[in-house]
């Protein structure tokens, strides 16, 4: 890794270097201030540290696949590129067969990746299951107590209401 120096930033220089006035928190001595700036200041060192690392990391995946690819022959490139064209092409097959079924059993396409099985009759078992989950977790519940009758609005409604004939 390349040498690294940091330089003492502060509040003021901080909101000079990002073009924005640092702003002023109530109850922050001088002390809390500074300690603020210097905070913002090591995010704001470590975050770029951070991207350096990823793209030094992707650099160094790049070179090593172009090292391992260079001592294969012609042959194992393309037996390499033809595996990983079948698993994606397996990947969209199990994908689209859980989409269709999703559909059949008019299941909302989000749920659709919940489905499991390796064979159409396996995943449509799964999304009766899956079906069946959902319908008793929307049953609404009728246990909560004793309801109150609706109270009559004239003295007619509460004659009637004495007689049975209501």
């Amino acid at each position: 890794m390349a040498d690294e120096t940091t330089t003492e930033t502060t509040a003021d220089e901080q909101g000079a270097a990002t073009g924005a006035e640092p702003e002023e928190v109530p109850g922050l001595g001088d002390a809390g201030k500074r300690a603020l700036a210097e905070e913002r200041r090591a995010r704001s060192e470590a975050e770029r540290r951070e991207k350096e690392q990823r793209k030094q990391l992707d650099t160094l995946t790049a070179r090593i696949a172009e090292f391992e690819d260079r001592d294969k022959t012609e042959a194992e490139r393309l037996s390499s590129r033809l595996t990983s064209a079948e698993k994606r092409a397996e990947q969209a097959e199990h994908s689209l067969l859980r989409l269709r079924v999703a559909a059949a059993k008019k299941l909302p396409p989000e749920l659709a990746d919940r489905l499991q099985g390796d064979t159409e009759d396996a995943v449509t078992a799964d999304a009766d299951r899956l079906l069946a989950a959902l319908r008793i977790q929307q049953t609404p519940s009728f246990d909560g107590g004793a309801r109150a009758t609706a109270r009559p609005t004239s003295m007619n409604d509460l004659i009637r209401r004495q007689a049975g004939r209501s």
